[in-house]
């Protein structure tokens, strides 16, 4: 570890991550191939520096573990290493359409960086990244961002991949401030295990490769959440207040609809700590009728909004898939709305993942992308249902990340629909809260060897051996077709009877051990 040796200590650190940033900016060059190879080399360089140095800062505030340091490190790596490795292989192993064959998963992110590229050539100011001249960013934050970055650092060749530095980056940042964060209240090994599913999730590692918000939002979440557990605590606020207050400016600047949940529920779960400590009833009443006031507010200026992506997003998911469209003709009008929402929640559908055909690429991202939500999902579901075990000091703050993190998945569900993309996309801006139920969940069940738990996976391992089976005879005419509502039906019952033989068992025996 570096020593508190003055300006004199910082020399060979600088060195060792100017080396390291030359060298990995010369791989990524090499690979990717835009624009002339040094001046490439040169631009990507600055901007790993300046992201090594960022990490750096924060790693040695964050107490210099060496724990802590390959957790960056390793976060930082596997996002610009997968980024690269999508970029040069969907244009020779995706589909032929542009999107894949400029070297990009997701539309969103080819559009709107394409359109920073245009912006960055056309020497228009970059104000105009708001205005409604580029409608590839409705926002306008990142598209201003890439823009500059493009117009500053690299107006001889376009080079997206400058945006994954970043991107990168901005989740590997995010590491220390969770951990941080879930430490003071949940202790050392839940902070730990909260950090590696967040360095880890594959969706989290997607979209930290893409050239998306996501991991800005994530970013800027984690230090908001920091912030907050430091004005809990009145520690360090001369750092703290600034930087939650710099930081909602930058996520209203990348989106100013997201600003509003994420932070709200942020200032309700300070105001939930905040009013233990509030003697007078009237005072505490006041607190909670604003909190409804300010929610029923903010409800009623994205009615519309919500209501109208939902019924479009909808739209596409139903006629996107035959399957869908062909369920839901034949359920009754009251339960298309649950069926919709229970697809979205979801997807990405692991049998569906597993089963059907597509180029290696897409498959391997799709099996990828499945197995990390289908890990995560039962410590979701567990920590639901064993919260209230939870140690007093504990129960209020994990209650409430699980239902703040509950109303959130069915908000993405009902805007997204059942996409296999936006949802899990929009899904994940909670992620670090997520990951804090995940690693409690976890913790809990290895410590009590709780029964349940190991029941839950086997409910999951029975829906996904049977469910790909159901979209084997889809994909393969050959099968006889089962009806779908008897493969629920066969779920359900034989869900049930795990359910019975566990409560049976557990009669005389707890749960435990």
């Amino acid at each position: 570890m570096l020593k508190r040796t003055g300006w004199k200590g910082w020399v060979p650190v600088t060195l060792i991550i100017a080396v390291f940033s030359l060298v990995l900016s010369a791989v990524v060059q090499g690979i990717l191939k835009a624009g002339a190879f040094w001046r490439g080399t040169l631009v990507g360089a600055w901007l790993i520096f300046l992201a090594g140095l960022a990490m750096f800062l924060v790693w040695r505030k964050a107490g210099r573990g060496k724990t802590l340091a390959w957790m960056m490190i390793a976060a930082f790596i596997l996002r610009l290493a997968f980024g690269v490795f999508l970029a040069w292989g969907l244009p020779q192993f995706g589909y032929e359409e542009p999107t894949q064959q400029a070297g990009f998963v997701f539309f969103d992110a080819f559009r709107r960086d394409g359109s920073a590229w245009d912006l960055a050539q056309s020497g228009d100011p970059l104000s105009i990244a708001f205005s409604d001249e580029y409608r590839s960013d409705q926002y306008g934050g990142l598209l201003w961002m890439s823009a500059l970055v493009y117009r500053v650092l690299s107006p001889d060749a376009y080079r997206p991949g400058l945006i994954l530095i970043l991107s990168a980056a901005a989740m590997a940042l995010s590491v220390p401030f969770l951990m941080q964060f879930a430490r003071r209240r949940l202790g050392d090994t839940i902070a730990l295990w909260a950090g590696w599913i967040l360095v880890l999730y594959p969706e989290g590692i997607l979209l930290g490769a893409s050239q998306m918000r996501e991991p800005f939002y994530i970013l800027l979440f984690c230090i908001i959440l920091w912030a907050a557990g430091h004005w809990l605590y009145r520690t360090k606020l001369r750092i703290a207040l600034p930087a939650a207050a710099i930081s909602t400016l930058a996520l209203f600047f990348l989106s100013y609809r997201m600003t509003i949940p994420v932070v709200g529920a942020v200032l309700m779960w300070v105001w939930l700590e905040e009013s233990r400590r509030i003697k007078k009833v009237w005072i505490k009443a006041a607190g909670w009728a604003a909190i409804a006031l300010i929610a029923g507010v903010g409800l009623n200026l994205f009615r519309e909004w919500l209501i109208a992506a939902f019924n479009w997003d909808s739209y596409l998911t139903v006629h996107g898939s035959g399957m869908v469209q062909y369920l839901l003709e034949k359920m009754p009008t009251w339960a298309r709305l649950p069926f919709i929402v229970a697809y979205g929640m979801l997807q990405p559908v692991l049998p569906a993942a597993l089963v059907a055909p597509a180029p290696w690429i897409w498959k391997s991202l799709a099996i990828f992308r499945a197995v990390g939500w289908y890990a995560l999902l039962p410590l979701l579901v567990y920590g639901l249902f064993r919260v209230w075990k939870a140690k007093p000091e504990q129960k209020r703050l994990l209650i409430f990340i699980i239902l703040a993190s509950c109303a959130w998945t069915l908000i993405a569900s009902l805007r997204a629909g059942g996409d296999q993309w936006d949802n899990p996309r929009y899904r994940i801006i909670l992620l670090p809260w997520m990951a804090v139920i995940g690693a409690w969940g976890l913790h809990y069940a290895i410590q009590t060897r709780d029964r349940w738990f190991q029941r839950i996976l086997i409910l999951e391992g029975v829906f996904v051996l049977i469910f790909a089976g159901w979209y084997l005879t889809r994909y393969f005419p050959g099968i006889p077709v089962i009806d779908f509502l008897f493969i629920s039906l066969v779920i359900i019952m034989i869900g049930l009877v795990v359910l019975f033989i566990g409560w049976l068992k557990d009669r005389n025996k707890p749960p435990f051990g």
